[in-house]
């Protein structure tokens, strides 16, 4: 109860000095009043601020989200042109190679019969010469009784031979047969093609007398088409 005349009744004095409570007046309701204003305003500015930042935050996110959008957009663009140019890369890389190693010449005939005529022991004839990408398969006969040392000798000879890979001569069929009364042992060699450097290359054209091939070879190390 407010108290504007000293001389009104105070009808709840009594249970202030019970509770040891004060007299509001007019001049401390006003306090009270604009210090819950000050409050209230306090409260306001702080929630405007928060929600404020609340949405700043939330908008630079927006906005960070967008950009790694449009950059994830963009690296995945590059990532497909740059698979693009290295499938093209090896493909071109690949025919360039095919090339040089036709160029090359280690499955050309005439390294190869020279190769095959330093290689060849003298009782040994052989029938047919079949190339057919890496592969290669001889067929040919050799005279008893000596004919299995001579194709072992052969298979030596071709196992240490620059044009063939190691360890890929195998004698894969052998068969007796006789002409004018002579016995001979008919056989097939399958082996496989190497991959000589060009520093082998050269040294054994050079031995085989192949300077045609000689040439190319060191033509196509000077343009660094072949190691």
């Amino acid at each position: 109860m407010i108290i504007n005349n000293k001389y009104q009744i105070d009808l709840l004095r009594k249970r202030r000095e019970l509770s040891n409570s004060k007299v509001l007046t007019f001049s401390k309701i006003k306090k009270i009043k604009k210090l819950g204003t000050l409050y209230a305003l306090l409260i306001i500015s702080l929630g405007i601020s928060i929600c404020g930042w609340t949405s700043y935050q939330t908008f630079r996110r927006i906005k960070y989200k967008e950009k790694l959008a449009i950059e994830a957009s963009e690296y995945q663009l590059l990532i497909t042109k740059y698979n693009s140019i290295l499938k093209n890369l090896r493909s071109i890389y690949k025919v360039n190679n095919q090339i040089a190693q036709g160029i090359v010449g280690t499955k050309s005939g005439s390294a190869l019969l020279l190769e095959l005529r330093d290689k060849l022991p003298k009782t040994i004839q052989l029938i047919t010469i079949k190339s057919k990408g890496k592969d290669l398969t001889l067929q040919g006969r050799a005279d008893q009784p000596y004919a299995l040392s001579s194709i072992n000798s052969l298979e030596l000879q071709l196992s240490d031979s620059f044009l063939i890979k190691g360890k890929s001569v195998f004698l894969t069929k052998a068969w007796e047969s006789k002409n004018n009364e002579k016995s001979h042992l008919n056989f097939t060699i399958n082996s496989k093609f190497s991959i000589p450097s060009s520093k082998e290359l050269l040294a054994n054209y050079e031995r085989l007398g192949s300077f045609g091939l000689y040439k190319r070879v060191s033509l196509l190390k000077k343009e660094g088409l072949i190691k």
